[in-house]
């Protein structure tokens, strides 16, 4: 499913709109901007540790493959034995190939910062994107108007590529924002 882009934001003498979530403005505690930091299996080396755990097996694979035919049994197992040892490494080479796309993706990836506002203890994320610029404006602006409520509502037009945020599992200090852990 596709994230929905945010057009605007409505600030009121009492409310906050982002997208269709509404926050009491008396009831918000703390306004962050946040750096999204990948770990666990979403981190970006992730994908370096199944790589190499693939080449091991498969070059312990293929060297258990190769001895078998030196063993001088009492069958023939060499064409066998070759068959194996291919199927071993186009099956490890296409792994190891789906996993170097993988890293390669996230390697190149945008840096990703998230809007998240606190109420009553509740952390919400209500933006997402790689604007920080735009991020840090919509920030100062629902600040301001915790600060002194606007007497009439307000509409902030919002520029860039943020989304609404979806609520994750996640830890954060300083200025990040921890995801996958």
């Amino acid at each position: 499913m596709a994230k929905k882009k945010v057009g605007q934001i409505r600030i009121s003498k009492r409310v906050v709109q982002i997208g269709h979530q509404v926050y009491p403005l008396a009831n918000i505690s703390r306004v962050q901007s946040l750096r999204v930091v990948w770990v666990g299996k979403s981190a970006t080396f992730y994908p370096l540790r199944q790589i190499v755990g693939t080449a091991l097996l498969a070059g312990a694979i293929l060297a258990g493959i190769t001895v078998v035919p030196d063993l001088n049994l009492d069958f023939e197992i060499g064409e066998m034995s070759q068959q194996a040892f291919n199927g071993v490494a186009v099956l490890a080479g296409l792994r190891i190939a789906y996993l170097l796309m993988v890293l390669l993706y996230r390697m190149l990836r945008r840096q990703q910062y998230s809007l998240v506002i606190e109420t009553a203890g509740t952390q919400f994320t209500a933006l997402s994107g790689t604007d920080l610029q735009e991020i840090q404006r919509i920030k100062d602006e629902i600040v301001g108007a915790i600060e002194d409520p606007p007497t009439e509502e307000r509409t902030i037009q919002v520029h860039g590529d943020l989304v609404l945020g979806d609520q994750h599992k996640q830890t954060g200090q300083d200025s990040k924002m921890i995801f996958n852990r």
